[in-house]
């Protein structure tokens, strides 16, 4: 899409209020909150990440009535190589270790089973076992570890949770040859320029088709650099899918490389669909007919490129699409004058019919927050200009 956003469009962002998910309830929200409406129209969410706090299960109609439910318990340990995620090693063959960020959920309409899919690092809460790019490490250097989506499955409404297996990975493996976290015979990754796996991402379901998408991200970074701002060599967005099915058991994904849907969701080959967009989130806009992806701008933050950002690199930009594989080329938000958003950006409906990833009409919420923050709301009006 060549027409910029902007040229069209006004983002007319109203004064900010507290949304469901903060930090008093014992959840510290690190990326954008995964939501899903139940057949019966009630609208759940889940927000925190474990090991800062703990998650919950939040329920409503919509924004504006979501309550605190109850606190998620795992059937399955995290952290420890040793122990984590019933021991099923990661694609490359890793023990796997850390923690779990859920970023997508979904409720199968018929048997109330529910889905959801997490974001992990190699690097975070291994207690003893963690490690990044150059070894063992208590935090990564600079988001030098390796990210692989999970998946997992409830059957009370989200009380209890048990781990199904690893459902997304590059196609690179998850160490290098500085570190093999366990000396074996697999090759890892050569030289400086290293990818950190497949993560920070989100899910685009489709109301009325048959696919659930899931868009993520992979990290480039340059080890023999020494500062975060010089070794970040890229972020981009991917994109994968499987088929939603009916029958309360989850298919596997299906990346798009060089044209189409065609390569295996762990280890696969992949296709940037957008350069330079961290942790991008996606709806659909019904009154506009296109979809709507907002992200954080990772170069231009990085290398302060955009004149009034603050040191954090608090900014959301946005780009559109008419069939989520090609984006128009992302703008920056203003507000007064300035570089508007969040370390995490997210577009919700304020209606209590659709799903979380469909905008009915043109007023709606942005979510925002940065690692471990309270999750602020704003209300928002996307306003078409007069040509």
């Amino acid at each position: 899409m060549s027409e910029y956003f902007f040229d069209r469009y006004e983002l007319i962002i109203g004064e900010k209020t507290d949304s469901p998910f903060m930090n008093k309830y014992g959840v510290y929200q690190d990326g954008t909150t995964p939501m899903y409406r139940d057949v019966d129209g009630r609208l759940w969410a889940m927000s925190g990440h474990s090991h800062m706090g703990h998650i919950a299960m939040f329920a409503g109609t919509c924004l504006d009535d979501m309550k605190y439910m109850w606190e998620i318990h795992t059937e399955f340990s995290i952290g420890h190589a040793d122990t984590a995620f019933a021991g099923i090693r990661y694609p490359d063959g890793i023990l796997p270790r850390g923690s779990i960020w859920p970023f997508g959920l979904y409720i199968c309409p018929n048997t109330h089973r529910f889905f959801c899919w997490f974001h992990n690092e190699t690097g975070w809460n291994g207690q003893g076992s963690a490690y990044d790019a150059f070894g063992p490490c208590e935090k990564p250097k600079f988001d030098s570890d390796f990210r692989h989506v999970g998946l997992m499955h409830s059957d009370d409404e989200g009380k209890s949770w048990c781990f199904d297996r690893w459902v997304l990975s590059a196609e690179e493996v998850g160490f290098t040859s500085r570190y093999n976290p366990e000396n074996n015979a697999v090759i890892g990754q050569q030289g400086n320029i290293i990818r950190f796996g497949s993560g920070d991402f989100c899910m685009y379901i489709e109301p009325d088709g048959e696919y659930i998408y899931l868009l993520y991200d992979i990290i480039t970074i340059d080890l023999s650099k020494t500062t975060q701002q010089e070794a970040w060599q890229s972020c981009d967005a991917y994109i994968a899918r499987c088929r939603k099915r009916a029958d309360g058991t989850m298919g596997d994904f299906v990346k798009y490389y060089n044209g189409a849907f065609c390569e295996a969701g762990n280890l696969g080959r992949e296709s940037a669909i957008l350069k330079d967009a961290w942790h991008p989130r996606v709806v659909y806009s019904i009154p506009e007919k296109m979809f709507i992806m907002t992200s954080k701008p990772i170069q231009a933050t990085n290398r302060g490129d955009i004149e009034g950002v603050d040191r954090k690199g608090r900014v959301m930009q946005i780009a559109v699409s008419q069939d989520l594989i090609h984006w128009s080329t992302p703008e920056i938000v203003y507000k007064d004058g300035l570089p508007w958003g969040n370390h995490y950006n997210a577009i919700v409906p304020d209606d209590r019919i659709h799903q979380p990833n469909i905008l009915a009409s043109n007023k709606f919420s942005i979510l925002n927050n940065h690692n471990g923050t309270d999750v602020i709301r704003y209300s928002v009006e996307l306003k078409r200009r007069i040509k």
